[in-house]
């Protein structure tokens, strides 16, 4: 014969997985152990009429950042800069000082003008 679970008993299952997968969700973002407590979007204006929207991920020891470019993420990670932060990811640099910004295709030469110049975060 088959036992059955008591009536209650699904509900308050479904109920308990439900809620650690809330948990888990509400908890920063991270990758590995690394978690990004400060996590904030900022759209920039540049020249030319184009935006820019870009992603930062923030932790003590860790910044990241993902940029939209030509419909793909690129997922760029904080490097040593003399002023500013900079990011890179493959063959992009997005560059900010205060409020401004640059973006470069870094196969392109320092003569080439940047892909993106001149931006500024929109408040």
């Amino acid at each position: 014969m088959t036992k059955h679970p008591q009536p209650l008993v699904l509900p308050a299952l479904l109920l308990a997985v439900c809620a650690s997968a809330s948990a888990f969700a509400a908890g920063a973002p991270g990758i590995d152990s690394v978690r990004f407590p400060d996590v904030r979007t900022v759209r920039y204006q540049c020249d030319g009429d184009k935006d820019l929207t870009v992603r930062y991920f923030n932790s003590p020891d860790n910044q990241a950042a993902i940029l939209r470019l030509e419909g793909q993420p690129v997922l760029a990670v904080s490097v040593v800069s003399g002023s500013g932060a900079r990011y890179v990811g493959g063959r992009y640099e997005w560059w900010t000082k205060g409020d401004e910004g640059t973006l470069r295709d870094l196969m392109q030469t320092d003569a080439n003008p940047p892909m993106l110049g001149g931006c500024r975060a929109v408040r």
